[in-house]
């Protein structure tokens, strides 16, 4: 396939939206090979690099690990022409217990970059940007330093606004309105139009297609609901670093009520209680009312009350249907609904609940789909007037 410009995007977070959008971006110039909605497992990256075809310009993947020796391996099969890499942060602790591990995997898929090739950092990351001194290929930057080649300013994303910002390269500039939620998405934003204006694409053109572009399934994803509920669901990534970026948003979000549903956070580094009681606090510090799923709900409920949200506020439940069925009841039109939690438990069915009944409530669940694709969730929706009647009385 040597007409065809193999492009990878790694990151700790942050890849599925930085390749949506240049995937999307390229696709409306040249002929491209990419594959919506996310993944980056093995499987998945085998099949993207089979679709491709000689039309194909580009082929852009997205690429993840769980294990050492993942990247080196994906390095090996997709031999990359251009890496784009986004952040690095300290993430799937149980095979990377430090940061400086998580570092030197991810600059593993460098090791087939040659001299003809291109490296796309992200000049804000003091790791990502340390990745230059070990690679043979061009370098580009993208980041909020004056020295970046590609940077923003006027960075702005307050709910219900979406992300919006000033793009600079050269001596061009131009405003970019996005459908993305949070300022923390803007470094996959600035990922992909680096990438794009590298690729051949006119700034300008780049800046503008962000406008057609929809967030990620799973990722910051705002979903409307019957009764004029908005919920923003972020079930896909449970990292304490996403949980976080989530929350700063809904501190900052124009709501009539914020309500945060979370069950647990992977890579805190904390004890079971810890981690559990320090849910329950930032909730508390970001939303008007917490609702906490698991066995050790309880105790992050009580630690949301220790800082400041009454006990009417601060909910607990066992199991999902618990949950499901106080929030039929509960929700408003107005609410703005942050879900949380990560694809294994498919917490997604509690919102999934509130439009009819599920038949599936299975706590673990080993596929990578959201819950509304698969066959076993049988959703019988409930009768439009007796939706309607609901919206009416909320």
């Amino acid at each position: 396939m040597f007409r065809t410009t193999f492009i990878a995007i790694s990151g700790s977070v942050g890849k599925s939206t930085a390749t949506a959008a240049l995937g999307a971006i390229l696709s409306a110039h040249f002929p491209t090979n990419w594959t919506p909605g996310g993944g980056n497992n093995q499987r998945v990256l085998a099949e993207t690099i089979l679709r491709t075809r000689f039309r194909h310009r580009f082929t852009v993947i997205e690429v993840g690990t769980k294990a050492p020796g993942a990247l080196r391996r994906a390095a090996w099969m997709i031999a990359p022409d251009v890496v784009v890499m986004l952040r690095v942060l300290n993430v799937h602790s149980n095979a990377f217990p430090t940061i400086e591990d998580m570092a030197a995997e991810k600059a593993q898929l460098l090791s087939r970059l040659g001299k003809r090739g291109l490296l796309i950092l992200n000049s804000d990351d003091a790791r990502v940007s340390a990745m230059q001194a070990h690679c043979r290929a061009r370098v580009q930057t993208f980041g909020a330093s004056t020295e970046a080649f590609v940077k923003a300013s006027e960075v702005s994303s307050k709910w219900p606004r979406r992300l919006s910002f000033r793009v600079h390269c050269g001596g061009e500039s131009n405003w970019v309105e996005t459908n993305l939620v949070g300022e923390h998405m803007l470094t996959s934003a600035l990922a992909a139009l680096t990438a794009a204006v590298c690729c051949g694409v006119p700034l300008a053109d780049a800046a503008a297609r962000f406008k057609e572009i929809n967030p990620v399934p799973g990722r910051m994803q705002p979903t409307q609901m019957p009764n004029g509920v908005i919920v923003i669901r972020n079930e896909h990534n449970g990292a304490l670093p996403t949980f976080e970026a989530a929350l700063r948003v809904m501190q900052n979000a124009e709501a009539r009520r914020r309500i945060v549903i979370v069950g647990d956070v992977l890579d805190s580094g904390l004890s079971e209680r810890g981690r559990f009681r320090y849910l329950g606090v930032q909730v508390a510090r970001a939303a008007d009312m917490g609702i906490f799923i698991g066995r050790s709900s309880n105790t992050s409920a009580s630690a949301a009350v220790e800082a400041g949200l009454s006990r009417d506020s601060a909910r607990g439940f066992k199991t999902l249907p618990e949950a499901a069925t106080f929030l039929r009841s509960e929700l408003r039109a107005g609410d703005l609904v942050l879900l949380h939690g990560w694809v294994g438990r498919h917490l997604e069915r509690i919102i999934l609940a509130q439009l009819g009944s599920l038949s599936c409530w299975v706590e673990r669940c080993t596929k990578l789909i959201q819950c509304e694709s698969c066959p076993e969730l049988k959703l019988v929706r409930l009768p439009e007037t007796e939706t309607r009647a609901s919206r009416n009385q909320a």
